[in-house]
């Protein structure tokens, strides 16, 4: 893990920001844990809406594209709470987003998601979806490290 953090924190430093970091943290996780789909979301304060960042499936989940979650229990879990969070059932699915169908048609009954803190609140998330059992508790806090090394993405004004 020490060595994917180093790579991360250069990826950090590099030009094309924040493209490279997402491309570094995407290609981490399929590394590390593989995936169907892996998305970047900003919270965006006083919505209940979050903004999608990256995405490891444009057609299916845009960039761009807003995600009303601020409100739901999995917002109280992982926004608000700032606690990782792993579903590995469809009735998890269904419980914690608004698109399970859509998730849950690309053959993801997984969804593991880490928050990107800074100063006592969840700037963002990091959310990796595959198939049912993909992922484990211990897998979350090795994603929650890397989902950390997010925060430059969430905190700095974009460039113009």
């Amino acid at each position: 893990m020490q060595d994917t953090l180093e790579k991360l924190i250069k990826a950090q430093t590099e030009n094309g920001q924040p493209a490279r970091l997402f491309q570094a943290v995407e290609t981490a996780c399929s590394d590390l844990f593989g995936f169907h789909f892996l998305t970047i979301l900003q919270t965006l304060p006083g919505t209940n809406n979050v903004l999608r960042l990256h995405s490891s499936s444009p057609d299916d989940y845009p960039v761009g594209a807003l995600k009303p979650m601020g409100g739901t229990p999995w917002g109280k879990v992982v926004i608000e709470g700032g606690k990782t969070w792993l579903g590995n059932s469809r009735d998890e699915v269904l419980w914690a987003f608004p698109d399970a169908e859509l998730i849950l048609s690309k053959g993801c009954e997984a969804c593991a998601c880490a928050p990107v803190r800074w100063n006592a609140q969840t700037k963002g998330i990091l959310s990796l979806n595959a198939a049912r059992d993909s992922y484990t508790v211990d897998d979350l806090a090795e994603m929650a490290q890397i989902a950390q090394t997010l925060l430059p993405t969430m905190i700095t004004p974009p460039s113009t």
